[in-house]
């Protein structure tokens, strides 16, 4: 079905808001004249996107199917489709194999979603990223690119789009959350401070004995507070309203987050190809919601979806209200914070990257440019066929030495909706 740039347009932003699926079958296009690439979409095959490496660090052309070796959950995998797509050469797509050209649709374009976590994000860390992401949009996305903002809990304009005016303004409409998980950790300082989330959380489970533990090493580092405030048992007590109060809100704040990212993940499922979702997240409560974030990424996965993290806060060391720690001149805090867990799960699992310790957002927002612009597609039907829901793990290892294959980590075996047809191009 031959589809106008409008229409097109039209058909993304219908994926991103429906409730369901619309069940379609998809079927080769006729020949077309060599105006824009034509591709066809398949369910049949489980995807691995690939980024190969040399010891420099420089992404390797030229590998055939036969310089790797695929596994899933340990047992070797049949390499059934295998091909270079490249986005310096016009969004291009290069087969690799003897087989014919058997290519998912919508290769030849790409699709970035910026992901604003409003809530794990202090106001400088925000305005930082916003000034990130308004270049990368300006410099990065070409005519054929579609890209979408999602913030303040909802996709801007409920659509994805190739025009750069209406995602800078998007951009710019961005808010500082109300509330925010650094403010919350910043009371940790204050009479009675707390060293960190992990006592936080035990304390709120019951432990009496970190209670006990931190009341009297309060109390022995500043006596005259300890006095002011009636003593060791009152604050005792202090550290316990102050421990639930942190937990209660980070758990709201961690629930939303997650939110956001399923919707997103659903919705992106539904498109073919390969989707980037840049996560601006400095990190969130994680202990309790490790599983749930095990199952977004899987998902994800398996949709072709993959998730990159970028740190808004800076350089590690730098003065800053966010970390968990006591000294206010200790800057980021890694030991006591288990925040960064969750970021780093999300990227690893589905073969992004976690950019971190970098001032200059826009430098971030580069290397993720860098990895989506040329990688290596692996097509294979795994030898158990049925979609039985459970996490399976994927493996590609290089067979030449010296190279390193990064790849998303593993993948839910779910049925994926139906692919609606469409076709690279823009507005």
């Amino acid at each position: 079905m031959r589809l106008t740039r409008l229409g097109f347009c039209l058909v993304i932003g219908v994926l991103l808001c429906l409730p369901s699926p619309v069940a379609t079958q998809q079927t080769t296009p006729r020949p077309q004249p060599p105006q824009q690439p034509m591709f066809r979409s398949t369910t049949a095959l489980v995807e691995v996107d690939l980024i190969v490496r040399d010891r420099q660090g420089e992404f390797v052309p030229g590998l055939t199917a036969g310089d790797l070796q695929l596994f899933e959950d340990g047992r070797p995998q049949k390499i059934e489709q295998f091909y270079m797509v490249t986005h310096e050469r016009g969004g291009q797509l290069f087969p690799q194999t003897g087989d014919a050209v058997v290519a998912p649709e919508d290769r030849a374009r790409r699709i970035f979603v910026v992901l604003f976590d409003e809530a794990h994000m202090d106001h400088e860390g925000l305005l930082r990223a916003k000034i990130g992401a308004d270049k990368f949009i300006r410099d990065n996305i070409g005519p054929s690119d579609f890209g979408g903002v999602f913030h303040n809990n909802q996709m801007h304009n409920s659509r994805l789009t190739t025009s750069k005016a209406e995602l800078i303004g998007a951009i710019q409409a961005v808010e500082h959350g109300f509330e925010n998980r650094q403010a919350l950790l910043s009371t940790f300082r204050e009479f009675p401070r707390i060293p960190g989330e992990i006592d936080a959380l035990r304390i709120a489970d019951g432990s009496l004995e970190v209670v006990n533990r931190l009341g009297a090493a309060v109390c022995k580092d500043d006596p005259f507070n300890c006095q002011l405030n009636g003593g060791v048992n009152q604050v005792e007590n202090l550290i316990q309203q102050k421990a639930k109060l942190y937990v209660r809100q980070a758990r709201i704040l961690t629930f939303n987050t997650l939110q956001n990212l399923r919707y997103v993940v659903n919705r992106l499922s539904r498109i073919p190809g390969r989707k980037t979702v840049v996560f601006l997240s400095e990190g969130f409560f994680v202990e309790e919601s490790r599983q749930d974030l095990i199952t977004i990424a899987a998902e994800a996965a398996r949709a072709g979806t993959v998730i990159y993290n970028i740190d808004s806060r800076g350089l590690v060391g730098s003065p800053s209200a966010t970390p968990d720690v006591l000294r206010t001149e200790a800057g980021r805090s890694t030991a006591w914070d288990t925040g960064e867990d969750g970021p780093l799960m999300l990227a690893s699992a589905t073969g992004g990257l976690r950019l971190r310790n970098i001032d200059d957002i826009s430098r971030a927002f580069n290397l993720v440019v860098r990895d989506t612009s040329t990688y290596y597609v692996i097509g294979y039907q795994p030898d158990n066929p049925t979609m039985d829901g459970t996490f399976r793990k994927i493996e590609v290892k290089p067979v030449p030495s010296g190279l390193r294959v990064r790849s998303r980590q593993g993948y839910r075996a779910v049925a994926l909706p139906p692919m609606e047809p469409i076709r690279g191009g823009g507005m």
